[in-house]
C-alpha cells in the first residue's frame, strides 16, 4: 500500500542508528539488486574486487535518482497527505480519548432544537454527550449536527449511545438515516440488530468511533438477559476492533442479573445507567458493587424523579442551598457526584445549560 511503502521509506531515512555506508562510484558499487532490496552486507568482500565498468556506474546514478524521484511523487501526492491527515487524527484519538464526563448533557426529548442545544452545551463546557439510536425520543443525527457545529475536536468529546432491541419499549427506526437497509425488517437476528445499530450511530454521529454504547432496558422491565448476552457478545468485538470504548447497561436494578453479566462477559461493563429513584432505594444497596467491578454510575431523573419532585423541594436541599447561595438543583447534582454518580441532564434553557456545567 501507499502507506505502507511510504512508511517503510522513511524508517529507513530517519533510522539514525543504521550505519551510514558510504560507497565510491570508482572504488565500488552495489548491484541493482543490492539497491531494490537495500542489502550491502556483502559490500566491504566486493571492495577487494576489480573496478566494475562505467556503465554499472551509471545503471546505479540511474536506480538512485529513480527512487529519491519515485519518493519525491509519493511524498507529495494528495492521496498520500490524506492517508498522513488520516493517520494523523487516528494517532491523536488513540493517544487522546476524552474521559467520560462527571456531569453529563442528555440530548432525549430536544426534537428539532436537538443540534442547536448540544452545540451550545459543548460551547459552554459539557464534554460528555448522551444520545440513543432507534430510540423515538432522540435525534441521534442532531448530535452529529451539533457536536460538528461546536467547533470542539471530536477527539475532545465523549459521546454516548445506546442500543435498543426491536422489543424494547421506545424503539422506533426513524433515526435510521441508511438506504437499502432502514427501515429493517422485523426479523432481525439480535446480532445484525446490533450490527445495523451501530453501523446507522456511526453514520449519524459522523464519527468513525463511539465512546460507549449502552443496552438499554425500559425502566423496569428487564431485556430476557439471553437477548442481552447475545447483544453483548457483539459489542465485545466492537470494542476489539477499537470501533466502540466502553459497552454499559441501562436501568438495571437486579443484583442478580448485573453478578451474572459481570461474570459471563469477557469485557465487563464500564457503565449502569440507572435512575436515582425512591422506587429504587436510589441503588443503595448496589453502589457498593458498581464501585467493586469499576463501573461508572450515571443518574437519570434526578430532579424530576421521586414523585415529582420531592426530593428537589425537600427543606433540607432547601436550606442548603440557601447557605451556599445555589440552586435546589445544583446541590442534587452536587450531592449525586459526592456519591460517586455522574448527573445525566438535559437543560433546554441557554442559562441553566451554563450554570449546570459551572
Amino acid at each position: 500500500s501507499l502507506r505502507s511503502r511510504q512508511t517503510t521509506s522513511r524508517t529507513g531515512d530517519d533510522d539514525a542508528s543504521s550505519p551510514a555506508i558510504i560507497v565510491d562510484p570508482l572504488d565500488e558499487v552495489a548491484t541493482p539488486a543490492e539497491v531494490a532490496r537495500g542489502d550491502y552486507s556483502d559490500l566491504q568482500k566486493k571492495r577487494t574486487a576489480k573496478p566494475r565498468r562505467p556503465l554499472l556506474i551509471l545503471l546505479f546514478c540511474v536506480i538512485t535518482c529513480a527512487a529519491a524521484l519515485s519518493r519525491y511523487m509519493l511524498n507529495s501526492s494528495p492521496l498520500n497527505h490524506q492517508t498522513q491527515e488520516s493517520s494523523r487524527e487516528s494517532n491523536i484519538t488513540s493517544a487522546s480519548f476524552a474521559p467520560m464526563g462527571s456531569i453529563i448533557y442528555g440530548a432525549k426529548s430536544k426534537g428539532d432544537e436537538t443540534s442547536k442545544l448540544v452545540s451550545e452545551a459543548i460551547k459552554a463546557g459539557f464534554r460528555h454527550i448522551a444520545t440513543g439510536g432507534f430510540h423515538f425520543e432522540y435525534d441521534e443525527a442532531g448530535v452529529g449536527e451539533g457536536w460538528k457545529n461546536s467547533g470542539v475536536p471530536r477527539h475532545e468529546l465523549y459521546i454516548q449511545t445506546l442500543f435498543l432491541a426491536q422489543t424494547v419499549n421506545g424503539y422506533r427506526a426513524t433515526n435510521c438515516k441508511l438506504e437499502h437497509l432502514c427501515p429493517p425488517p422485523s426479523d432481525l437476528s439480535i446480532e445484525d440488530q446490533v450490527h445495523l445499530s451501530i453501523k446507522s450511530s456511526l453514520n449519524n454521529l459522523q464519527t468513525t468511533y463511539i465512546d460507549a454504547v449502552l443496552v438499554h432496558n425500559f425502566r423496569a422491565k428487564l431485556q430476557p438477559y439471553e437477548e442481552t448476552i447475545q447483544a453483548w457478545r457483539v459489542l465485545e468485538k466492537y470494542v476489539d476492533d477499537g470501533i466502540v470504548r466502553h459497552i454499559g447497561v441501562v436501568s438495571v436494578h437486579d443484583e442478580e442479573y448485573l453478578k451474572r453479566l459481570l461474570k459471563e462477559s469477557r469485557i465487563k461493563p464500564s457503565i449502569i445507567q440507572n435512575r436515582f429513584h425512591s422506587n429504587r432505594g436510589y441503588d443503595v444497596n448496589l453502589r457498593p458493587l458498581f464501585k467493586k467491578n469499576g463501573m461508572a454510575n450515571q443518574m437519570f431523573w434526578i430532579l424530576t424523579g421521586s414523585a415529582g419532585g420531592k426530593v428537589r423541594n425537600n427543606d433540607k436541599v432547601t436550606a442548603i442551598a440557601k447557605r451556599f447561595n445555589v440552586s435546589n438543583q445544583v446541590v442534587l447534582y452536587l450531592f449525586t457526584m459526592q456519591i460517586g454518580g455522574a448527573p445525566l441532564i438535559g437543560p433546554k434553557n441557554i442559562g441553566h445549560i451554563k450554570e449546570d456545567v459551572d
